[in-house]
């Protein structure tokens, strides 16, 4: 049966010369992301260049910059360009490439999944040596075919999960200026790296022969989605393994950094409602009163709660306090509220008893004659002093009058 086809994996990252120092310090496993490497395996391998190289494209790199510094000052001269010549003499030599983001040099990986190193079933290719060894020539053979000398670095890196090949490219060209031919730094002189697809063609192609695919058709399936009209797939983001990791660390120390809080703010919260109920004890115990002072008239003993000066200036002790003060507040406001009312039903019904008999004496009187008037007059006053009595506020809540009148005479 054909085993499963894994795609070959290639990709570029840019590259400063000042990236270099970085590199082969993780290269000796002396900086950079160490985390995931097992110091059980191997160290990584050299397969292409000396273990000189840094030194070496460092210094190619000054002699660069030294003759196209030269090429321009001569060619100043030439002209007779004196104040030019002074200033750049000032500014010194210029890096020999166009300043970009990407930088002038590429570092390249090529790899395949783990599991296409570890796997050992029937397949379409027969293998008489082990997987890394067919990748390793494979990749070195591309490498050299696709850059030449420009590949100044290459290394198998064996200590990590899966097997995989760095290489380093140094993208010399020739170009005219200041009336020579001088040499630069300049990426698009080789094809692969001017065109990413055209790279996945030929990686892909390439390692067939041993069993590998070309990845995903990206730039095809967008071609092919705006011509149909459907809507582009997202275009894939490569990460590099350190970037990826540390974002997995950051995340599990962000999991870890909210539990531990909202394990912290339960235990808060446990300890606020223990000094709630505390505090509630204590109360009912005459303990304290409603302000968490000690009650004058409280008799400490082994029932009533002792809350200590840490629990009185804690939050959960001002909580209590801030609900029971105005728990009791409420309390009064409607023990106020029933008295007033039971005190105004009682008067309403006082006079309407008297305002019944001022009626009955006032329809008397009506019916007496002139000298039986005064007499029943100075009963209906002594009935109405009580009403009198009253203060001005209460008998106009009641609807009576301020002053009252005789209508007897």
């Amino acid at each position: 049966m054909a085993s499963k086809k894994h795609p070959i994996v290639l990709r570029f990252e840019g590259m400063d010369p000042g990236d270099i120092g970085g590199y082969e310090a993780h290269r000796y496993r002396k900086g950079g992301d160490l985390g995931h490497i097992d110091r059980e395996k191997p160290k990584p391998r050299l397969l292409i260049g000396t273990e000189a190289w840094a030194d070496e494209a460092r210094a190619e790199i000054k002699l660069m910059k030294l003759e196209t510094f030269a090429a321009e000052l001569a060619d100043l001269d030439r002209r007779k360009r004196r104040k030019e010549i002074e200033r750049r003499r000032i500014e010194g030599p210029r890096d020999p490439w166009r300043a970009s983001r990407h930088g002038p040099m590429r570092e390249l990986i090529l790899t395949a999944n783990k599991e296409w190193f570890e796997q050992t079933e029937s397949s379409d290719v027969e293998f008489s040596t082990s997987k890394e060894e067919l990748f390793e020539k494979r990749a070195v053979a591309w490498l050299k075919e696709q850059f030449g000398d420009d590949v100044i670095h290459a290394r198998a890196d064996l200590d990590e999960q899966a097997y995989h090949v760095h290489a380093v490219i140094m993208p010399r060209a020739t170009v005219k200026k200041y009336g020579t031919e001088c040499r630069v730094l300049q990426p698009s002189v080789h094809p692969l790296i001017k065109d990413y697809e055209a790279a996945q063609d030929s990686v892909g192609e390439w390692f067939s022969e041993i069993g590998l695919a070309r990845g995903q058709r990206h730039k095809q399936a967008i071609r092919d989605a705006l011509n149909d009209g459907r809507k582009p797939p997202a275009s894939p983001r490569h990460v590099r393994p350190a970037a990826w990791r540390a974002k997995q660390e950051r995340k599990l120390a962000e999991k870890e950094a909210a539990l531990e809080t909202r394990q912290r703010e339960v235990s808060e919260r446990e300890e606020q409602a223990d000094e709630i109920i505390a505090f509630g004890e204590a109360v009912a115990a005459g303990g304290i009163d409603e302000n968490g002072q000690a009650a004058a008239s409280a008799q400490q003993s082994e029932k009533t709660p002792a809350l200590t000066p840490v629990r009185k200036s804690s939050l959960g002790f001002a909580i209590a306090r801030k609900a029971y003060r105005m728990a009791m507040k409420r309390l009064r406001g409607k023990a106020a509220a029933e008295a007033e009312r039971n005190a105004r039903a009682q008067v309403v019904k006082e006079v309407a008893e008297i305002k019944a008999a001022d009626d009955v004496i006032v329809e008397i009187g009506q019916q007496l004659p002139e000298g039986m008037r005064a007499r029943i007059a100075k009963v209906r006053r002594k009935l109405s002093a009580r009403i009198m009595k009253l203060d001005p506020t209460t008998k106009g809540r009641l609807g009576l009058p301020i002053s009252g009148s005789d209508d007897s005479r």
